[in-house]
């Protein structure tokens, strides 16, 4: 069982592994400003991460599939894709040799079906048994609409949280 990670181009993810963020103090910060309720150093993001969840400032995100952009969600997926590698991660090999301290799902959220749930929130987890239960079913990308701001929200995606907060190359492969 694999899910698929993407890194800005220039990583050195085969050499060091893929990275959570607590392990990346290079990270972007501007995109947790407004969800961590102001945090702007790297050191305050990873409490705010700890204080969601134990373990989340570790956990990596990957999705089921690669992602495809269609006609709404090309100018918003194309660019991203295009300055990003693409990994695999070798789920089974990371859980028999003990690296998995637990897997959640962000559920594909629909706005039209969903309008009880708050829609400013981007993510919302919910903590799997094992990696078993992770859906491999084909994503329907095309509800990703950039005129919208619909992006991850609307499709499903994991976290994974790694013992360590590093995902080693020996379980990744690079894709593109």
């Amino acid at each position: 069982m694999k899910l698929y990670h993407y890194i800005e181009k220039g990583n050195n993810a085969l050499s060091e592994g893929i990275l959570s963020f607590a392990k990346n103090p290079k990270a972007d910060l501007r995109y947790y400003y407004k969800r961590s309720g102001g945090e702007t150093t790297h050191e305050g993001v990873v409490r705010w991460f700890e204080r969601c969840f134990e373990g989340r400032s570790r956990a990596i995100r990957g999705f089921s599939e690669p992602i495809q952009w269609t006609d709404k969600s090309v100018n918003m997926f194309k660019p991203f894709i295009e300055n990003a590698d693409l990994f695999s991660i070798d789920l089974e090999a990371l859980e028999k040799d003990g690296w998995i301290d637990a897997v959640y799902v962000s559920p594909a959220i629909r706005p039209d079906l969903d309008k009880n749930l708050p829609q400013d929130v981007d993510e919302r987890l919910v903590k799997l048994a094992s990696i078993y239960d992770i859906d491999t079913t084909p994503v329907d990308w095309s509800v990703c609409d950039e005129k919208l701001g619909l992006r991850f929200s609307v499709v499903p995606y994991y976290l994974v949280v790694i013992k360590g907060g590093v995902i080693l190359p020996q379980y990744i492969t690079k894709i593109s």
